[in-house]
C-alpha cells in the first residue's frame, strides 16, 4: 500500500507541475490584436515609382543552411552550431549586400532577434546595418518563452518574425494577423502567422500595396485554406480601391502543379499544392519555374537527393505588369530557401 501511495503522490506532483507549466505559458502566450501598427525605422527617399524591383527570401533564421537537417522535417538536429549559424548569416548578409541598390523592396521571413536556436543574434539589426538607406519595419510571428520540443533537446526561447526593407519611404505599416490556429495547448508553442502590409505612393494618386506573408506549414491544409481565404478577400478589397497590389513571401504551398524537379526523395505530406481555384481571376503569379525555392530538411542538402520545389513567389494584381522574375539559385547554402527577385510595373 505504501508503494501505491507514493506512486500516486509522485504522479500527482508530476501532473501538478505539468499543469502549472501549461497554465503559465497560456497566461503569457503572445496574443496580439488583429491589426498592429508597426514602427518605421530608418529613412529612405520620397519617390513615386512606376516600376519596382522586389526580393523575397526566407532566411531560415540563419540556422537551416546546406549542412543542416531538422527534426520537424524528419531529420535529427534541432539547431545548427553557433559557428554554422554565424557562417550562414555572413553568407546571407553578403548576398543581401550585393542586391542592395538593385532591389527596391526586400521581404524577409524567419528573421530571429533573440532566440536560443540562433544564439541570440539580432538578425534584423544585422540586416539594418547592411541595408543603410532603406526604411524598415518588423513584426513578430513567433514569440514564445520556451518551446518544449523535442523533449531531449528543447528549442527553448524564440523571438522571430518577418521584415520589410524599402529604399522608398512607405507609410502606415501594419501587422495583419492571419486566421486559424492549432488547438490548445499546442497553439501556445506555435507561430502566430501574419502579414506585413506597407504602402508606397504610386502614379496618379494611387498606392502600391506591398504585402509580405509567411503562411502556415506542417498542417494538413486546413489552416492554410483559412489563411488563403482571408488573404484573397484582403487583396481583392485593396485592388478594388484602385491600388497596385503585390503580395509575396513564403506561401508554404507548391505554387505550380506543373513543377517537376528531379529528386530521389518523395515529398512529405505537408508539401501541398495551392488550391486550383484559389488565384483570383486576372491576377498572375511571378515565379521562376527553373529554380526551386525550398528544399526538404530531412537530411543535409545533396543536389538531386532532397525533395525541392517552389513555395516562394509573388502574386500581382491585374493592373501590375510582370517585367521579369528570377529565382536565385544559391544552392541552399545559407538557408533552406532560395531568394526570388521580381520587377513589376504599374499599368493605367
Amino acid at each position: 500500500m505504501d508503494i501505491v501511495k507514493w506512486v500516486l503522490i509522485g504522479a500527482g506532483v508530476i501532473l501538478g507541475i505539468f499543469g502549472a507549466f501549461l497554465l503559465y505559458f497560456t497566461a503569457v502566450d503572445y496574443n496580439p490584436p488583429q491589426v498592429v501598427n508597426l514602427k518605421v525605422e530608418g529613412t529612405a527617399a520620397d519617390r513615386i515609382p512606376k516600376v519596382l524591383t522586389l526580393m523575397s527570401w526566407n532566411i531560415g533564421y540563419a540556422g537551416l543552411g546546406k549542412g543542416m537537417d531538422f527534426f520537424m522535417d524528419g531529420g535529427e538536429r534541432v539547431r545548427a552550431s553557433e559557428e554554422e549559424t554565424k557562417r550562414y548569416l555572413m553568407g546571407i548578409l553578403k548576398f543581401v549586400k550585393t542586391a542592395k541598390g538593385k532591389v527596391d523592396v526586400f521581404f524577409f521571413q524567419e528573421v530571429d532577434v533573440d532566440s536560443d536556436r540562433s544564439y541570440h543574434i539580432n538578425e534584423y539589426a544585422a540586416l539594418k546595418k547592411v541595408l543603410t538607406g532603406y526604411a524598415s519595419t518588423f513584426a513578430f510571428n513567433y514569440h514564445v518563452d520556451f518551446v518544449p520540443v523535442p523533449i531531449e533537446s528543447p528549442m527553448g526561447k524564440v523571438r522571430s518574425g518577418i521584415a520589410v526593407f524599402s529604399r522608398m519611404m512607405f507609410r502606415d505599416p501594419k501587422r495583419i494577423a492571419l486566421p486559424g490556429e492549432y488547438p490548445w495547448p499546442t497553439k501556445i508553442f506555435h507561430l502566430d502567422r501574419c502579414m506585413i502590409v506597407v504602402r508606397i505612393p504610386a502614379p496618379k494618386g494611387k498606392e502600391w500595396v506591398l504585402i509580405n506573408t509567411h503562411n502556415s506549414a506542417y498542417d494538413t491544409g486546413d489552416l492554410r485554406k483559412v489563411q488563403l481565404a482571408f488573404i484573397k478577400k484582403f487583396i481583392l478589397r485593396e485592388y478594388e480601391k484602385g491600388n497596385y497590389v503585390v503580395i509575396g513571401g513564403d506561401w508554404n504551398a507548391i505554387l505550380s502543379r506543373e513543377l517537376s524537379f528531379r529528386s530521389k526523395e518523395k515529398p512529405q505530406e505537408f508539401y501541398i499544392p495551392l488550391p486550383k481555384d484559389w488565384t483570383p481571376r486576372g491576377w498572375h503569379w511571378a515565379i521562376d519555374p527553373s529554380v526551386p525555392t525550398n528544399r526538404s530538411l530531412s537530411k543535409p542538402y545533396v543536389p538531386g537527393e532532397n525533395f525541392v520545389t517552389i513555395i516562394d513567389g509573388f502574386l500581382l494584381s491585374p493592373n501590375v505588369r510582370l517585367v521579369r522574375v528570377k529565382g536565385i539559385n544559391l544552392g541552399f547554402r545559407f538557408s533552406d530557401h532560395n531568394p526570388v527577385i521580381v520587377t513589376v510595373e504599374a499599368l493605367h
